[in-house]
């Protein structure tokens, strides 16, 4: 009658599936972080304002956090443990088992940061109003046109960028903000904030036109 031997001194054969799943969650993300990529790339340019620079910032977190985690699902998918001569390969096993969990935790803590910022950015988009408004400038008067000091380039109509609660104010100013393409200053790579007189321009919604 042949014995069995015992649980200890058999050799642990979820390796491979262990592997497997590591390259399955690294393709994951990868993926992810490529759409995470594509949708800062669409939304990122010379026209960003204050407003979305928080999403920006968690969108470039979350590319971060899954590139880490990405590696270390890598580097788990590829573990092995050292060969010592007086190992048994129960043991050798065990230790590979282990190493993979190990990695493959620490995959998962960053993969786990990465959606909790593609979440927060997912909700900022939804939930958050925005806090300015593309809308329509138009000069009624060339004397309104002050502002040329500053951008030498600005057309006698343009779009631009306001916040609500400025638009539905009955200040004298208006306070628009310009992109530097339009501005035509290179000394404001990002923009800048133009106080317009209310009287000599007529504002409309950029998508009304």
């Amino acid at each position: 009658m042949k014995s069995t031997p015992p649980a200890s001194l058999i050799p642990d054969s979820s390796g491979p599936h262990r592997r497997a799943h590591a390259r399955f969650l690294a393709a994951l993300f990868c993926a992810a972080a490529l759409a995470v990529a594509v949708w800062l790339a669409l939304n990122t340019g010379e026209d960003v304002s204050g407003a979305t620079r928080t999403q920006l910032f968690l969108a470039l977190a979350s590319i971060a956090l899954l590139l880490i985690g990405i590696t270390f699902y890598l580097a788990a998918s590829i573990a092995t443990a050292r060969s010592i001569s007086s190992d048994l390969e129960v043991d050798r096993a065990a230790r590979t088992i282990r190493r993979i969990r190990s990695l493959s935790g620490f995959g998962a803590v960053f993969a786990i940061a990465a959606v909790m910022a593609i979440a927060g950015l997912g909700a900022l988009r939804i939930l958050a109003p925005p806090a300015e408004r593309p809308v329509s400038v138009q000069f009624s008067e060339v004397t309104g046109r002050v502002q040329l000091e500053y951008c030498p380039s600005l057309p006698s109509s343009f779009e631009a960028l306001a916040k609500p609660t400025d638009l539905a104010s009955s200040s004298t100013l208006l306070p628009v903000w310009v992109a530097s393409r339009v501005c035509g200053n290179p000394s404001f790579q990002h923009g800048v904030w133009l106080y317009l007189n209310r009287s000599t321009i007529t504002v409309a919604d950029a998508d009304d036109r």
